[in-house]
């Protein structure tokens, strides 16, 4: 039939509103629409970047002409401007529960589905959502996942993980926003300088995950593997049923049906080297001093200020990276007679068993300096203990974000108790040096006394949700933070391109996995035997160890200043002289 004046009319309007079916195949499709879908939109066209663009549809309640606002102002903003690089994006309104909305946006002919977790819903509503969504899924195309394609879906309470790995075990790659955050913050507030190696890590703006094949290494071992890429970092294996090695062996031999997994620019990026590179740094012998640095690690004193709705959570995965006798003091203006009930969650949560840590529990504002200039201990019935701390007394320190408020609210609160704290923390450890310097130079026989033994106070490390709020925290000169809702993001778009790139990034975040350090150089050689070393002669000597050195940064250097050498660095084979720290 001829379509009429009117028919074409409702078929613009269609399009217009977004109503219009999508007839689309190999795209990613991004369903739901939240404070993360603009970065996981930009990491989708970082890693779309070198085939000159992709194309991803997003199906959401918003109307489409909101969410194309939303992009276009994205794009136009002064700071961070979103970067399409060739990729298109379609906006399409609907129910993504719905099967006939699934279709209108060609689900199952997708390569991949990313569920995130629908905006203004409690954690157990939108985990709820969730495993609906995954059902209407598989619902649409029972075939779904048997091409390879997968569906990444946000949840917010580990408890959930289950129901979704249950019903999907083999298409589902389920990413736990506040357990993968927990487990980053923990390690970032332990050791604030690997907040930027995690960052160079996770995203695809700098070097990421890739696996391949290369034939040509079929026979060679972990270690010999270790100097055969030029551009590429080696950290594993993925054998023939998709189970991945992480920091392998070095006698593990890789064979023929396996991938190696490394870090990389680009999956074009890299390629094996001649093989010519001698493995001599990694053995000991007479000409070579093989140090052990051992590493001690005395209890620790941690602080965490602020509430978090998976506070157990926090709490438990803390335990399992510190020492014994360890101290976690939490402050907040909870009363400690809630505290217990709020760990428990109403029931849904285990009382908890911890092995290294004394929890200590003190109330106050966290903006507040009278409140922050000694704490103290309190009971549950909120009566003094005795014990008391200052803010220079800690070890680490991490400022939880308000899951109540919104993003620049919760931001707002926490960068104005990072400032306050740090000028605090500063003013302490000035007093005290002052102090001790006076002191010692009436009793200078007394070591204790030295100010040079005074141990520098850490750095708070806070938690930011909004990325806006990155250009702040450079001006008020935070010196640490986590952009996790970033992060997040790149997680998410990562799994996306790679599903088993979530077994890896979990290991990454465990503390009984391959987790990430940064080592002092001398942990590996002796500096003093004034030898000059190669990157890879550092990384065969970490292997003595089972450890995989993924970069380093230079003495002289600051963080930002050595961006591109902190993961795969260029010129793995020039010999550099190392200094100490």
């Amino acid at each position: 039939s001829v379509p009429t004046g009117e028919s074409i009319g409702e078929k613009l309007d269609d399009l217009k509103t977004g109503q219009s079916r999508v007839f689309e195949s190999g795209h990613t499709l991004m369903l739901n629409w939240n404070d993360k879908s603009i970065a996981v939109i930009q990491q989708i066209a970082l890693a779309n970047e070198s085939e000159g663009g992709g194309m991803m549809v997003v199906l959401s309640n918003l109307e489409k002409e909101e969410m194309e606002d939303r992009l276009q102002m994205a794009i136009d903003a002064k700071e961070n401007p979103l970067d399409l690089m060739g990729t298109e994006v379609v906006f399409r309104k609907g129910n993504p529960i719905l099967e006939s909305d699934l279709k209108k946006v060609s689900a199952a002919s997708s390569r991949a589905i990313i569920a995130l977790t629908p905006p203004e819903s409690t954690a157990d509503e939108a985990d709820a959502n969730m495993l609906r969504q995954v059902l209407a899924i598989k619902a649409l195309d029972e075939d779904f996942g048997k091409n390879g394609s997968h569906v990444v879906v946000e949840l917010q309470d580990v408890d959930n993980r289950g129901l979704i790995e249950m019903v999907a075990p083999d298409t589902a790659e389920v990413i736990v926003n506040h357990d993968m955050i927990g487990r980053l913050m923990l390690q970032c507030a332990r050791t604030p300088e690997l907040a930027f190696v995690l960052d160079s890590m996770m995203g695809f703006e700098g070097s990421e995950f890739y696996f391949d094949t290369w034939p040509e290494l079929h026979g060679c071992n972990f270690k010999e593997i270790t100097v055969r890429f030029d551009d590429a970092i080696p950290v594993g294996f993925r054998n023939v049923d998709g189970d991945v090695r992480l920091n392998p062996a070095d006698d593990d031999v890789y064979r023929e049906g396996e991938e190696i997994l490394v870090l990389a620019e680009d999956d074009d990026s890299y390629e094996p080297n001649a093989g010519t590179y001698s493995l001599e740094a990694g053995e000991c012998n007479e000409g070579i001093d093989c140090p052990t640095l051992l590493m001690e690690r005395p209890p620790e004193k941690v602080l965490f200020i602020g509430w978090r709705r998976d506070m157990a959570d926090l709490i438990s995965q803390l335990d399992e990276y510190v020492p014994e006798n360890s101290e976690l003091w939490l402050y907040n203006t909870i009363p400690a007679s809630e505290r217990e009930e709020r760990l428990l969650d109403g029931g849904n949560k285990a009382e908890l068993q911890l092995k290294n840590l004394k929890l200590k529990n003190a109330v106050g504002n966290s903006i507040v300096r009278r409140d922050l200039q000694l704490l103290q201990g309190v009971n549950n019935s909120g009566s003094l203990t005795g014990d008391e701390i200052t803010l220079i007394d800690f070890d680490s320190m991490l400022i939880l974000s308000d899951d109540s408020a919104g993003s620049m609210s919760s931001d707002s609160r926490g960068l104005a108790a990072v400032l306050i704290i740090q000028d605090m923390m500063d003013k302490m450890y000035a007093d005290k040096k002052a102090k001790m310097t006076s002191m010692h130079a009436g009793q200078p026989h007394l070591d204790s006394l030295d100010p040079k033994s005074l141990k520098e106070p850490c750095i708070p490390m806070s938690e930011i949700l909004d990325t806006r709020t990155k250009s702040l925290l450079s001006v008020a000169n935070c010196r640490g933070y986590v952009l996790s809702n970033q992060i997040i993001s790149s997680v998410i778009a990562q799994v996306a391109e790679e599903k088993d790139i979530n077994v890896v990034l979990s290991e990454l975040f465990s503390a009984s996995g391959s987790e990430t350090y940064i080592r002092p150089v001398e942990k590996f050689m002796n500096l003093d035997d004034g030898r000059d070393w190669s990157f890879w002669d550092v990384a065969l000597m970490a292997r003595r160890d089972r450890e995989v050195a993924v970069g380093y940064k230079p003495v002289e250097m600051d963080y930002i200043e050595a961006e591109e050498l902190i993961v795969n660095p260029p010129d793995k084979d020039k010999k550099r002289k190392w200094k100490k720290g």
